[in-house]
């Protein structure tokens, strides 16, 4: 049986994550890419294979990146930074979107694919005890912890961050763990405003770009992380491909085209095209366009064609 170009793992219920109705953040961006998603890949002759988020994790498996207290905060009493009162069912949605990365990273670990897609995932900025920047539970930093502990496959995994964004939570909850290795190219300008400097010895890596930086500058972050990914030689690859890097996302300043972002997949898929990318959307706020455009062709780009197999 063939395995499919694309697995991919979503719920209608991600359509509800709105903190109100003015936020940046708006559930309709990851049903929108869903749907994009499918068309691009109709169009290129991929096979998408689509598997529902409906894995809630253990809270001794949310542990693993944050603290009893946070868990019981979001979960039980509905609390969090990142919303106004007590809204037991976002944070029900945040176990849930967690939960879809795990999934994704089943597929990966099973062999079932090369590439799968949690469109809700890459919750960079989640810290261990709170949230940050529109993220609750940090799906990839929960993910790499659980696999590199318990997966007898799983000896480094390598995540490669081009939010517009730095991914700090990610960085944080794995800078004690040799065998992850984190590298982020992100507007130097904004929020949250560290990632200026590396630490290979933890395994960090940071490419902080000027204000109006474009797909050059990303292309040779890009490029650094495949020189010091195949020296690190991962087992998975996860990508946080935020589409907040597009010159007219309101969130930034830096000024990607979705070409340059296409390319940055397409370039990270020809460095390493036996390796399985874990693929989370992180930051976007274009809900309506181009967010969902960027999401669908970045995720479309990951994926090997039938000519490479």
């Amino acid at each position: 049986m063939t395995s499919p170009d694309i697995v991919l793992v979503h719920s209608d219920e991600y359509a509800n994550w709105v903190f109100d109705s003015h936020h940046p953040t708006q559930g309709r961006r990851f049903v929108l890419a869903r749907e994009m998603l499918f068309e691009q890949a109709a169009e290129l002759g991929l096979q998408v294979e689509e598997r529902d988020s409906d894995y809630l994790p253990e809270r001794d498996v949310l542990h693993l990146a944050h603290t009893p207290e946070y868990v019981e905060q979001v979960l039980t009493d509905g609390l969090s930074n990142e919303w106004a009162g007590a809204r037991t069912d976002l944070g029900a949605l945040a176990h849930r979107m967690a939960g879809g990365s795990f999934v994704a990273a089943q597929v990966l670990v099973e062999g079932n694919a090369l590439t799968a897609v949690n469109l809700a995932g890459a919750k960079h900025h989640a810290m261990a005890e709170h949230s940050s920047g529109f993220c609750v539970f940090n799906d990839h930093a929960l993910v790499a912890i659980y696999l590199l502990k318990n997966s007898d496959d799983v000896h480094r995994i390598a995540i490669i961050d081009f939010d517009a964004h730095h991914g700090d939570g990610t960085e944080v909850l794995l800078c004690d763990e040799p065998r992850a290795l984190t590298f982020s190219i992100h507007d130097s300008t904004i929020f949250p405003g560290t990632g200026h400097d590396d630490d290979p010895e933890k395994g960090i890596f940071n490419r902080p770009l000027a204000s109006g930086s474009g797909d050059g500058e990303l292309l040779a972050g890009i490029a650094d992380f495949d020189r010091a990914a195949r020296e690190f030689n991962p087992d998975l690859i996860f990508v946080a491909m935020g589409a907040d890097g597009h010159l007219t996302d309101p969130l930034s300043t830096l000024t990607y085209s979705i070409e340059g972002m296409t390319a940055a997949i397409t370039e990270l898929r020809a460095a390493f095209p036996h390796t399985p990318f874990l693929l989370g959307g992180a930051g976007g706020y274009q809900p309506d366009s181009i967010t969902p455009q960027v999401w669908a062709a970045m995720a479309t780009a990951a994926s090997l064609s039938r000519d490479c197999r």
